[in-house]
This record gives structure tokens, C-alpha cells and sequence, in this order.
């Protein structure tokens, strides 16, 4: 974090690196990719197709002949991306030579899987649009041939990545390079999990998707928790897989247009313009899908896009209920002035983009009378979203861009179980002061309901030009600015006080009240930045490409854009490529992102302390008398800020040759520091103690107390505050390979393996488990109680995944075995548990009281010498397994696509696991099969689009 005034000499830096000491040149006509694109069946030439070359900017359109010609490339691998309305987006691995032509002739297909080149996974030498950092891309192609019910299921492509089964049982999260990590006495708040679901962006459609003003939690003390994804990252249930057009997973550094992040950026294109309509239907043994899309030129500048999917997982047919149901719709409306429709290529002036995107998540676990009587949770998400793209072409080389945004969200949950507590002294103040309480105890039904109403309001406006011959290297500038307001209008956190979903009391923790959300101010956010890609031959005559950039994300202290900052960090990001041989590109890249704060780390909840000042509990509850004091804490830390990352990583991608196939490696180390955690803030209350009078029994009334009070003492409390304690370290390696076709049985192996270790620890002191603080707050004979300086949760994964992929054009086949093996997957925590193990202690006073190392054996702290618990020290984990899955996809009758899947189809139901280990990794087997129709061909020519 930095001031403002480190900000604008970086700016101007900056400005003057990438253009004041250019000079222009004459540019240098590098190799050229020449072909002919025509029909898969007819073999007749193809007019106006795109073709270009992915991620680096160039392009051309073929002529009436069918012919193309790509100049000025850079040598190196690279995948050709050839798109036509109509037809199947055909991408194709190849190796540009350092001069002369390459040819390169290619045959479109109304269906993927009769293209003679078919890329079903992540190609390694994929290139995100405009991105230098490391990044999966995932084509159309390779989305319809993954049996994934949402997006989660795409992302399993992307290398470190654990497979599951289609489904929406759960909620489900992205944790890109983070392996899991045991939090138990750790972190006090967020596991590591959730701190990278939640640094990791989704941009769906050009617009981010943000879970900041998420508040379905209960809160550090809560014991009844719903379902929810809050605390964590987006529920990728909401985005079906069968929308998906393209996704970008930037896992290495990306450009400086992307911020509020720390893991990485996933950018997801649905479906939208001239799309051929078309049903899906997908079945197995749990869940059931059915998918709608379209899209058609109403207009000669006009086009909509329509998409509806319904799906639904049982989680335990046979044995219970529970189910998951989802509802999701886009509408898009696509204007393109000053296109003309018989050159596609040409860019328009002037396009509008317009989707309006509305989604339902129901979870409903309903109770279950004979299993566990009481207990039931049901979680229901509704939500929609309007947004407008709006491009305007002043030139060939410049664009303006700006994008406007509203999401909302509409969040019921609840959750209700019976509790058993003694009886105990209760309060129901909601103000601070002296009442008299009463007492509750036995069993009961508690219930809470959350109602949130989260809004996001969403700006950006952006420059990009394209400026030639600066230097004799090309330029891709882009400027811009970020606009966030976000808040939460629901009703909150409500329950009935007499019946709280707490249990625990020690007679000083009161128990939390309801709170309502549209008390919480918004959170109001602004972001500048620049970048620029640079690129040339400077260097000998090797390829070079410089991505070089700065972002400046600013938390405002008010709710709105024009109130002063309450913290800003800004960003330098640099990634550079060199290809010194044709057959080989060496990457590198360093730079930092940062993440906002949530609102409800914001504006955490109040905590309330019901201090026992009598506890007269007689046999006659007509004459028992309860007196407590509350006292309310407000934990708001106004130094709470963004957490920051550093992330570095350097890489290379080899060809393997001209008859295809590539191999990339990567080594990472990203380090984010002030993640949101919890620490333990120390104070005292003092506590008032009555005499009583008419205390004898048999009465039938309460005894009276009697003031002044006969004497006080302090009692120790903690205030659990949100601050940036955590830091979180990943560092690991990454293998993509695609390997040549076997030309004679038209096979094709992709390997993907990672190896990540992720530590998660907290910079501030611990006081050991609740019960023995709390045994020490309620026996005020004890002086002290001792404390420990934070610990450390550690864990490695190491995965391999094997994709063995046959493919018959000609037929129309593909036959996909994927194999995946959990090579190694532990935890453990690292910190002392000795009894000298301890920093110092903590005074009834509230006092932190540090003891030097040397002191410890010291016989006036013996009573400290306490061993430490709640660490996991001996490691644990999962035991190395494997699955095994198959897919058999075939094109039918009429353009359409028959799948059948069966995901670890050789399910070895645990029979290997290890003694003192967590279960198996992978889920039970399953079965299922999906069925795309075009329904023009059952409909009639006029769905054609």
C-alpha cells in the first residue's frame, strides 16, 4: 500500500518508458500462415470466414475463394482460430516457422466432432485475448464435450484442479493454485479455501460478478450456520455449463484492467448473436437438465440470443429429500451500426450489447423425523442482471468501451435444529444496562432466518488504441476506469430471541441478537488504470512481447465515489515472452493485485456481553432471580483495508514439433498479505455483586438485591475483530502437455499435472480454545491465563490427470478416458504446543504481558506452562487414489449429439484407505447421458438462424 503521491510518478514513468523513446520504423514483414477454409462435406470454398491468430491480435477474413493469408506473425506455437456463422469453430494447433509460408488448408463442419481438429481440454499453448500471464482457455468445442452441469465442472480442465461428478449438490467454489489447508486453530475465521474462492474474479459477459455484499453468515460465534457461499467465492451453480461460449482462466498475472483479486481471473463468454437453435437434455442417476438456446438476425444490424436451462440433482434419492433445484435465462440483444453483412470482418462503428441474465438456486434439505428430527436447511437464491456494452470505432486502431452494470440478488435461507442447554440465566436487552433475567433451559426448536438484498452498481469506461510503427514495435494501449457501489437492503439475521441458536454460555459471552442488513452502509469502490502490449523483434530478431501496466484500487471512506479514500493500493504488473527459437517461448511475470474487504468484515455485527451478576437458582422457579448486565462491543476495526498479493511466475512452452502437440511449464510463488481474519482483541468489564435479602426458601417470591452493590470485579472478555492478520503463500509447479496425434489410430494424449503447497498463517496472538479462556474469565481467583503467538496450517496436493482422447471424424466419434491421480494430499499446522511453547499472558485486566524465551522455565510462571492444543501436528490427509472416466460422444441424425458418460467408472468404494485417514477423495460412481438436437432439423428450416 502506498500513498497518492507515490502513484503519479509511476504514471508518468510509465507513460514516458513506453513512448517517449520510440522511434518510428519501417515494419518488418515477418512469416506468413497462408490456406483455404471450405465445407467439411461438399469441399466448396467458404467466403467470409475469420481467421485468426488466438490471443496475439491478428486476423484476416477469407475471400470468395476461401482463401487467407495471415503476415507479420511471430514465430512460436499457436493455435489458428477459424469461425464461421453456421458452422463449428475449428481451432488448430500449429508451430509458425521464423520465415517463409506455412499452409494450412481447413474443412468447417456443422457439428465439432467432424472436424478433422478437435480440441476437447485445455490446449497448453492457448492464449487469453489480450493476456501474457498463464491462463487455460476453453473453447465451445471442448465445453460440449465436458458432462459438466455448471461452470465448475469446465473448470476441471484447468491443471490442479480435482475432479467431481456433475451435480449441484453442494455450493459450489473455484480455488485456483491453493491446496487445502486445515484451519482448525488457525485462522479464526475464513479457511484458506475460502480466502481464494474469494480472491478469485469472475467477469461473466465483460462485467464482474462480486459476492462482497453477501451477508449470509452468522458470524464467528454462530452455531447454526445455512447453506451459503458467503465468506467465500461466487456459486458457480449459477452459470450452466450449457451457456458457456469461451472461458479464460488467468491464473499468472494478469493485465492491469483486471482487479479486485488475489487468486486469478476467470473470464466467461456465453452464447450470444447468430447461434443455430438447439436442445439439450441431460440425465443420470441424480441429476436431470434440460437447456434451450438460440440466436437470430432480426435486422441486417440487429440480433437476439435467447438461452433457458433447468436442472435439478437429488442428493440422496432413495434416502432422503434433498434436492437442488436451478432456473436460469439470458436474453441478448446484439446492434452492430455500420457492418456490412457480406464483410464480416469489417468492425462496426458503432454496437451496442444488451443481456439481461436472471438466475435461481433453490437447496432444500427438509427434515428428516426418523434420522434427525428438528433439523432442516433450505437455501433459495434469486437473482438478475442488466448490463450494456456499448463499443464505439472512432478508427481501425482505437476504440472507446463502455460498460454499465446492475446485479441483484434476492437471498432466503434458513436453518433450524433443536438445541439442549441447561437452564440459564437469560437477557433479551438489545441496549446496554442492568436487568432482571430469567431462565430457559431444556430442549428446544431454534430457527434462523437470513434475508439479504445484495445490489451492485457497475461502471467502466475504457480507451484502446492500436498504435503502429512506434519504434518499429506494435502497441495495444488500453486506459481506463472502475466505478463499484455496493450494499444489502434485507431484513438480516433474524431469530427469536428467547430461543437462540447459540447454547453456549458461560455466564459473560451473551448470546448475539438479530441484526438487520440495510443498517450496514455501502461500500462504495473506484480503480484507474493503464497497460500497454508491446510488441516486436527488437532483440536479434527474436520475438518479444512486454506487457507492462499499473491499476490503482481505491476503498472510499464514505458510501460514495466523490468521499475520501479509507485505503488504496496500486499495482504494477509485467509479464514478458521471448521466443529465442521458433520451437520454443519463455515467459515471466511479476506483479501485484489487490482485494476489497467484504462489507460484512466491514461492518461486523455487534457482540454483546450478558455479564451474571445473581444466579439465585432455587427448586421453586416461582423464586429464582437472575440479574445480568450487558454490555455491547462494537468490533467495526476502522483500519480494516484491501489484502494485497504478490505474484511471480516464470514458465516455458516448447512445440513438439510441425505435426502438432506442445508442452508448457510453469513455476509459481503468489503471496497475499492482510487477508481478512480474526484476532482476539482483550478488554475487561467490571462486574457488580449483590447481597441478597429474604433469600431463605419457601417464600414463593425472589429475594430482593441489595444496592449499593457488595463488592466488583473485572472480568477478561475477547472481541472478536476483523482485521488483516492472515497471510497466504502458494508456490507449486504446472505441467501442460498436449501430445502429437497418432496419426494411424487418430489418438491423442493430454497430460496435466500440478504440485501446489499452500500455508495459511496469522501474525497476532491466540489465547487457546474457548473453554479454557472461559474457564479463566469465570473463576476470578485465577490472576492470569497464558497466550500464544499464531500458528501456521500448511498442505500439498500433487495431481496428475491423463486425457486419452480417439477421434473419427469421418464417423463422427470421439471417445475421451480420463484418468486422474491424487498423488499426495496432507495437512498439518506448524507451532508450539510445549508447555514453554507459550508468548506470554493475559491479565484479568485485559493486559497482554509478553515473557522472553529465556524466562519461561522461571518458577513464577509455572502456572502458565500449559500445553497448546487445536493443532493439528501430525500430518494428515487423503490416501493416493485414482479414478478412471469414460465418454462416448456421436454425432446423430439430423446435426445432432449423442454423449454417454460414466464418471469413475471403476469405483474401488474405498477398499484402500489407510487407518487415521480422511475419506477417499473422489465421489461414488456415476452414470448418465446427454442429448444435443438442433432444432432446425426437427422444426423446419425457419429456426434456422
Amino acid at each position: 500500500m502506498c500513498g497518492r503521491r507515490a502513484v503519479l510518478p509511476f504514471v508518468l514513468l510509465l507513460g514516458g518508458t513506453m513512448h517517449g523513446t520510440l522511434v518510428s520504423q519501417e515494419q518488418v514483414v515477418g512469416p506468413l500462415i497462408r490456406g483455404r477454409v471450405t465445407d467439411h462435406v461438399s469441399a466448396l470454398p467458404i467466403a467470409g470466414a475469420i481467421v485468426a491468430l488466438e490471443g496475439s491480435g491478428f486476423s484476416a477474413m477469407t475471400d470468395t475463394a476461401g482463401n487467407y493469408n495471415l503476415i507479420n506473425l511471430r514465430p512460436g506455437p499457436a493455435i489458428l482460430l477459424v469461425r464461421m456463422i453456421g458452422y463449428a469453430p475449428a481451432r488448430v494447433p500449429l508451430v509458425v516457422p521464423p520465415s517463409g509460408i506455412l499452409h494450412r488448408n481447413i474443412a468447417l463442419a456443422r457439428n465439432a466432432l467432424e472436424l478433422a481438429e478437435i480440441i476437447v481440454t485445455a490446449d497448453p499453448a492457448g492464449r487469453a485475448r489480450g493476456e501474457l500471464g498463464t491462463a487455460s482457455v476453453i473453447e465451445h468445442d471442448a465445453i460440449v464435450n465436458q458432462t459438466a452441469a455448471s461452470i465448475a465442472g469446465i473448470l476441471e480442465l484447468v491443471p490442479g484442479i480435482p475432479l467431481a461428478a456433475p451435480g449441484l449438490e453442494e455450493v459450489q467454489q473455484i480455488q485456483l493454485r491453493t491446496a487445502p489447508v486445515s484451519s482448525g486453530g488457525i485462522t479464526a475465521g475464513p479457511s484458506g479455501a475460502d480466502i481464494a474462492a474469494f480472491g478469485t474474479t469472475i467477469i461473466l459477459d465483460g462485467v464482474p460478478l462480486s459476492n462482497n455484499a453477501n451477508l449470509q453468515n452468522t458470524g464467528p460465534r454462530g452455531e447454526l450456520r445455512p447453506p451459503s457461499s458467503s465468506g467465500g467465492g461466487i456459486d458457480l451453480r449459477r452459470i450452466p455449463a450449457s451457456t458457456i461460449e469461451r472461458v479464460e482462466v488467468i491464473r499468472g498475472v494478469p493485465s492491469a484492467r483486471y482487479g479486485d483479486l488475489t487468486h486469478g481471473v476467470i473470464v466467461v463468454d456465453t452464447r450470444a448473436g447468430r447461434v443455430s437453435p438447439a436442445a439439450t437434455v441431460r440425465y443420470d442417476a441424480r441429476t436431470t437438465e434440460a437447456s434451450l438456446v438460440g440466436g437470430w438476425r432480426l435486422t441486417p444490424d440487429h440480433t437476439a440470443t435467447a438461452h433457458f436451462d433447468v436442472a435439478r440433482t437429488r442428493k440422496n434419492p432413495g434416502i432422503t429429500d434433498a434436492d437442488v433445484l436451478r432456473l436460469t435465462g439470458q436474453l441478448a440483444h446484439r446492434a452492430a451500426f455500420g457492418l456490412q453483412q457480406d464483410q464480416p470482418a469489417t468492425r462496426a462503428q458503432l454496437e451496442f450489447d444488451t443481456r439481461l441474465d436472471f438466475f435461481r438456486v433453490v437447496e432444500d434439505n427438509p427434515e428428516q423425523p426418523d434420522v434427525l428430527p428438528g433439523f432442516a436447511t433450505r437455501a433459495s437464491d434469486f437473482g438478475f442482471r442488466l448490463s450494456e456494452r456499448a463499443r464505439f470505432h472512432p478508427s481501425p486502431n482505437s476504440a472507446f468501451v463502455l460498460t454499465l452494470a446492475m446485479d441483484h440478488t434476492r437471498q432466503r435461507s434458513f436453518v433450524q435444529s433443536f438445541r439442549l442447554r441447561g437452564a440459564l440465566p437469560f437477557t433479551d436487552r438489545l441496549e446496554e444496562g442492568l436487568a432482571i433475567g430469567r431462565y430457559v433451559g431444556g430442549e428446544y426448536l431454534s430457527r434462523v432466518d437470513l434475508e439479504g438484498d445484495p445490489w451492485l452498481v457497475y461502471g467502466r469506461g475504457e480507451w484502446v488504441g492500436a498504435p503502429r510503427g512506434l519504434g518499429g514495435l506494435d502497441h495495444l494501449l488500453r486506459a481506463g476506469f472502475e466505478l463499484r457501489r455496493e450494499w444489502n437492503e434485507g431484513a438480516g439475521y433474524q431469530f427469536d430471541i428467547e430461543f437462540p441458536p447459540q447454547v453456549r454460555f458461560n455466564g459473560v459471552q451473551g448470546f448475539d441478537r438479530p441484526r438487520r442488513f440495510d443498517a450496514v452502509p455501502p461500500l462504495a469502490t473506484s480503480a484507474l488504470y493503464l497497460t500497454d502490449r508491446i510488441s516486436g523483434q527488437p532483440l536479434l530478431g527474436m520475438p518479444l512481447q512486454v506487457q507492462v501496466g499499473a491499476r490503482v484500487d481505491v476503498l472510499h471512506r464514505g458510501t460514495t465515489w466523490i468521499s475520501g479514500y479509507r485505503d488504496l493500493v496500486w499495482q504494477p504488473r509485467m509479464n514478458v515472452e521471448l521466443g529465442p527459437r521458433w520451437w520454443l517461448r519463455i515467459r515471466a511475470g511479476v506483479g501485484k493485485t489487490a482485494k476489497y474487504p467484504s462489507l460484512g468484515s466491514l461492518f461486523p455485527p455487534p457482540q454483546y456481553f450478558d455479564v451474571v451478576n445473581v444466579n439465585w437458582f432455587v427448586t421453586d422457579p416461582a423464586e429464582r432471580l437472575a440479574v445480568l448486565t450487558t454490555s455491547i462491543s462494537d468490533p467495526t476495526n476502522p483500519d480494516l483495508g484491501l489484502s494485497a498479493t504478490w505474484k511471480r511466475e516464470v514458465g516455458a512452452e516448447m512445440s513438439l514439433g510441425r505435426r502438432g502437440g506442445s508442452i508448457a511449464v510453469v513455476l509459481f510463488d503468489d503471496r497475499t498479505t492482510g487477508a481478512v481474519g480474526f484476532r482476539s482483541v482483550t478488554g475487561f468489564l467490571t462486574r457488580a455483586r449483590y447481597a441478597l435479602s429474604d433469600s431463605s426458601e419457601g417464600t414463593g417470591v425472589p429475594p430482593t438485591i441489595i444496592q449499593p452493590p457488595a463488592y466488583t470485579d473485572t472480568v477478561p472478555i475477547l472481541i472478536d475483530e476483523p482485521t488483516n492478520n492472515l497471510t497466504v503463500s502458494s508456490k507449486g509447479w504446472e505441467v501442460s502437455a498436449s501430445l502429437p496425434e497418432i496419426p494411424k489410430t487418430q489418438t491423442r494424449l493430454d497430460i496435466q499435472a500440478a504440485f501446489i503447497e499452500t500455508r495459511v498463517s496469522r501474525t497476532d496472538v491466540v489465547f487457546g480454545s474457548g473453554t479454557r479462556f472461559s474457564e479463566f474469565q469465570l473463576n476470578g481467583a485465577v490472576p492470569r491465563a497464558p497466550y500464544w503467538e499464531g500458528a501456521t496450517g500448511t498442505g500439498q496436493r500433487l495431481t496428475a490427470t491423463f486425457r486419452l482422447v480417439h477421434h473419427q471424424p469421418l464417423l463422427g466419434l470421439v471417445i475421451t478416458g480420463t484418468m486422474q491421480f491424487i498423488l499426495r494430499e496432507s495437512r498439518r499446522d506448524i507451532g508450539g504446543t510445549d508447555t514453554l511453547s507459550f508468548a506470554g499472558y493475559v491479565t484479568r485486566a485485559g493486559e497482554l504481558v509478553p515473557v522472553p524465551t529465556s524466562d519461561r522455565t522461571a518458577p513464577q510462571f509455572a502456572d502458565l506452562r500449559q500445553p497448546r492444543g487445536g493443532l493439528l501436528i501430525e500430518p494428515r490427509g487423503t490416501p493416493d487414489d485414482w479414478l478412471l472416466s469414460l465418454q462416448v460422444s456421436k454425432t446423430l441424425p439430423l446435426g445432432g449429439r449423442f454423449s454417454f458418460y460414466a464418471f469413475n467408472a471403476l469405483d474401488r468404494e474405498g477398499r484402500f484407505a489407510r487407518a487415521g485417514t480422511t475419506p477417499r477423495p473422489f465421489p461414488r460412481m456415476r452414470f448418465g447421458l446427454d442429448i444435443a438436437m438442433p432444432l432446425r432439423s426437427v422444426l423446419g428450416a425457419w429456426m434456422d438462424p
